[in-house]
């Protein structure tokens, strides 16, 4: 069921909007949803904080049949900027809770001193993962917007694993899936058989997984065992953070399991062809731009992908590791993926 207008609201089940909400990205943009209960409106995700995404949130709840004073409160899949970054706009508007996995805590940046410290993370990563002298300056170019992404919005409700999410009627189940970040969630609705998927299937692309200072050690170890926790929603209609909704989420997960086992075998090759650092290998494999095309988010985005499954490489005793900066990648054996 769908009923959209030019807002960019659509109306995707009885009771349940899908929002587009501006993203400056390849992918457009992002995804927020209004669920209606009896006690008003619960947001899954936000968008980006931009005038245009504040405009858009806003407009999708009147046109939801609701009012500011009508929002409950937030549940996030995950921190990152495009799921939660109106968080701080919205709580000082409404008054809404927000409720985060504990795991996504690090990310949010509550001062100045903490913007500081995690930009400083992200530029000894860039010299571990072997970015040249020369071209760190490149991969911070974006340093200023960098810093003005992390939220400060502090979470007013932790959110666990097997959690029901409060004001929904007790219709919205929370479910831990670590990879994407520590912290993701995804969210089934109960009663209308829908799971927000967040960032953590999506229907075309898939999901950057990626090894950087807040990840955790083996995200894409976590990831994959994540996937698995999808098998009881198979038949869910799926509303993910980005692209449109779709059905056959255990065909997509199988397809996206698929993806990272020939992932990880493109990148041993690289290793064993003489690519010894991060930055040498991301710029021998495939990517769905040239590597050295990519906006400075975009080639993070694609080292911390191609540090995963190095990282995924030494846990399953394919790959080994030279310490130092940078780190240096060694092949053991020449054999698949499992």
């Amino acid at each position: 069921m769908s009923d959209s207008d030019a807002s960019g609201c659509s109306l995707i089940a009885p009771g349940l909007w899908q929002i587009a909400m501006p993203f400056p990205s390849p992918l457009r943009h992002s995804f927020a949803y209004l669920l209606q209960s009896d006690r008003g409106y619960v947001a899954v995700d936000l968008g980006w904080d931009s005038d245009e995404g504040w405009t858009a949130f806003t407009d999708g709840l009147e046109r939801a049949g609701g009012t500011l004073d009508d929002l409950t409160g937030v549940v996030v899949t995950h921190g990152h900027p495009d799921h939660y970054g109106l968080a701080a706009r919205v709580h000082r508007s409404t008054g809404a809770w927000i409720a985060l996995h504990p795991a996504e805590y690090p990310q949010i940046a509550r001062t100045t001193a903490d913007r500081r410290r995690r930009l400083a993370e992200i530029t000894s990563w860039l010299d571990r993962v072997g970015v040249p002298p020369n071209r760190s300056a490149d991969l911070l170019a974006d340093r200023d917007q960098l810093m003005l992404d992390m939220s400060s919005q502090w979470p007013d409700r932790e959110l666990v694993d097997g959690a029901t999410v409060p004001d929904t009627d007790g219709q919205l189940l929370a479910v831990h899936t670590p990879g994407h970040t520590p912290g993701h969630m995804v969210f089934h609705d109960r009663g209308r058989n829908i799971l927000f998927t967040g960032d953590h299937l999506l229907p075309r692309v898939s999901a950057n997984i990626s090894q950087r200072p807040t990840s955790g050690e083996d995200p894409l170890g976590d990831y994959r065992a994540s996937l698995t926790r999808l098998g009881p929603f198979g038949d869910a209609m799926a509303a993910p953070g980005h692209e449109w909704t779709f059905t056959g989420v255990d065909r997509r997960v199988r397809d996206v399991e698929v993806h990272h086992l020939a992932r990880l075998d493109e990148i041993w090759n690289a290793v064993a062809d003489g690519h010894r650092t991060a930055w040498d290998v991301a710029n021998a494999v495939k990517w769905a731009r040239p590597f050295d095309s990519l906006n400075p988010r975009g080639a993070r985005a694609a080292l911390g992908e191609t540090m995963s499954h190095l990282v995924r490489l030494e846990r399953e005793a394919r790959m080994e590791r030279q310490e130092g900066s940078p780190l240096i990648w060694l092949p053991i054996a020449d054999q698949t993926s499992s």
